[in-house]
């Protein structure tokens, strides 16, 4: 699977949830507004690696710049993909095609990608809690 499929496969996922969940919001908003909050979540995470590994003098300043721009990207992309045009309805039709098997796979592995930013980003917060002396 190639990096544009897994991608849409992330929102596949997150779009049956919302489909499932009782929600005032369409499913596709929804999923995008996941996705998005997570690569958020992912981006904060390496900037917090950065300055505990690389510059730690380097300020963590929310409107900025250096975190602007990458947000508007992210939010940008993600429009683009998902919310701009209807391509994931064919992903969502592929992927609803799928045997039980593979999706189950599918879902442990966006299991996984959630697991693995939600305890980076906690452990992230803890050097940066280290760092600047807050606990």
């Amino acid at each position: 699977m190639n990096i544009k499929k897994g991608y849409y496969y992330v929102f596949y996922k997150f779009y049956k949830f919302g489909e499932w969940s009782p929600s005032d919001f369409p499913s596709d908003f929804t999923a995008t507004f996941a996705i998005t909050v997570l690569e958020v979540l992912f981006l904060g995470t390496l900037k917090f690696y950065y300055i505990e590994f690389v510059d730690r003098n380097d300020p963590f300043v929310l409107i900025s710049f250096q975190t602007i721009v990458p947000l508007v990207i992210v939010v940008l992309v993600n429009y683009f993909a998902f919310i701009n045009n209807d391509r994931w309805k064919k992903y969502v039709t592929e992927f609803d095609q799928w045997p039980r098997n593979k999706n189950l796979i599918g879902t442990y592995v966006v299991i996984g990608i959630l697991v693995f930013i939600i305890v980076n980003l906690i452990i992230a917060i803890n050097i940066m809690g280290q760092v600047t002396g807050i606990h």
